[in-house]
């Protein structure tokens, strides 16, 4: 499962890459008129919100995952409460 998570990161990492360098070539290359450059920015900017909006929710998703696998290694038990005592039980000597 973590395995998965971390190649669709990886390979939405690489998409946002793409579509940074093909901005940057759009604006760095003389012989695209600025008619069609501002008619192509439209859909760049749109490519370029929806794959950083995935990639930011997959790398949030990825953390949070990492973060309940932790816990849940660090002294939970199949019920998911924490195996320690707590201070009352502690205080009555149980």
């Amino acid at each position: 499962m973590k395995d998965l998570k971390s190649t669709e990161l990886k390979r939405w990492r690489w998409y946002a890459i793409f579509v940074t360098v093909l901005g940057i070539l759009l604006f760095a290359v003389p012989w695209i008129t600025n008619r069609n450059k501002i008619a192509l920015v439209i859909p760049l900017y749109a490519m370029f919100v929806y794959v950083y909006y995935r990639y930011l929710t997959l790398k949030k998703a990825a953390r949070t995952s990492t973060v309940v696998e932790e816990d849940n290694s660090a002294g939970r038990n199949s019920t998911g409460k924490s195996g320690r005592k707590s201070k009352m039980a502690v205080k009555k000597g149980q």
